[in-house]
């Protein structure tokens, strides 16, 4: 009896034991230990009621450019190219791409609003951590004459592009610069370019047509005049042009000369930005500013001066009287 007593117990200890062991392999698995023996898969630990906890998201760091979208680290240089083509011809430049992040970036290229004009030679770069590469576009004129804008978009960055086409015959020229400081422009201020228009063939008198333009780099129009002129030798147009209906952004205001059998185009980048100060009202350059300035010193000055002068005959006349 005693014996069976015995062995009962015996059987009861082994099997606790065993109960054990396996719980404790069950909470080794998928632990820090490096117990495995015994260890079951994840499938059979879901389906034996034991709950996986789910690896969390790795952090996207915040970025600066909106709507949860992290800019890329790159630099490209340029970011506007101004091209001048006669119709036949064409050009290619080269645009550089540095990664200074601390990754390796697979970055596109392609062309927007400039289709078989400006023709990207890659498709896409990939630069490791500080690594600069480059790659060339080609420009052409695809027989048209005009004023075309666009972009180069690098990745998440733009080279902002003004193709000027012209005719091959080229007996005038024509250029076209914006005197407003930094080519800025406050929004509903005047715009203000001198226009140089150049004979390059013999001296004669001739009428031309200037054909005025103002577009943004989607391509769409904003502003268009037409004048005539009579050139006799190179000359000097200075011109203003209001900005009261464009909004914040970069823009590009062209010119083509137009005369028979033949057309000269020039074209120049501006940016309409926000009214920041009174001389901003008054759409003085600093130069403008500083002029004004001591004009009114002077004759705030002058007054002054003439003041005391009636003020010192005043008194001058009364001493008299009293005498």
């Amino acid at each position: 009896m005693k014996r069976g007593i015995i062995l009962i117990l015996i059987v009861i200890s082994l099997m606790y034991s065993v109960i054990a062991l396996d719980s404790e392999t069950y909470q080794a698995c998928g632990g820090d230990n490096e117990l495995t023996i015994g260890c079951v898969g994840d499938e059979e630990l879901f389906f034996m009621g034991a709950e996986a906890e789910p690896e969390a998201p790795p952090e996207i760091p915040p970025s600066g450019g909106g709507d949860g979208v992290i800019p890329l680290k790159i630099n490209i240089s340029p970011t506007e190219f101004n091209i001048n083509l006669a119709l036949g011809d064409k050009i290619e430049k080269t645009v550089t791409v540095t990664n200074f992040g601390h990754s390796g970036l697979n970055i596109s290229i392609n062309q927007q609003n400039l289709e078989g004009m400006a023709i990207p030679r890659k498709s896409y770069l990939y630069l490791n951590a500080g690594e600069t590469k480059t790659f060339n576009i080609a420009f052409i004129d695809k027989n048209q004459t005009g004023i075309y804008t666009g972009k180069i978009i690098v990745g998440d960055k733009q080279i902002l592009v003004s193709l000027n086409i012209r005719t091959k015959l080229l007996l005038f020229d024509a250029n076209i610069i914006i005197l407003n400081k930094d080519y800025k422009v406050s929004q509903g201020q005047k715009l203000k370019t001198l226009i140089t228009l150049i004979p390059l063939g013999e001296k004669e008198r001739m009428d031309v047509t200037l054909n005025y333009v103002i577009k943004d780099y989607n391509g769409k129009i904003f502003f268009e005049e037409s004048e005539t002129v009579l050139i006799e030798e190179q000359m000097e147009l200075p011109k203003n042009f209001n900005t009261g209906t464009l909004s914040l952004g970069e823009y590009i205001i062209g010119v083509e000369l137009v005369y028979p059998n033949g057309l000269a185009i020039s074209s120049a980048r501006f940016e309409v930005i926000e009214r920041k100060s009174f001389l901003d009202l008054l759409s003085l350059s600093p130069e403008e500013s500083i002029f004004y300035s001591l004009v009114i010193i002077i004759i705030i000055t002058i007054l002054i001066v003439i003041s005391l002068i009636i003020r010192k005959i005043k008194i001058n006349s009364q001493t008299t009287n009293n005498l």
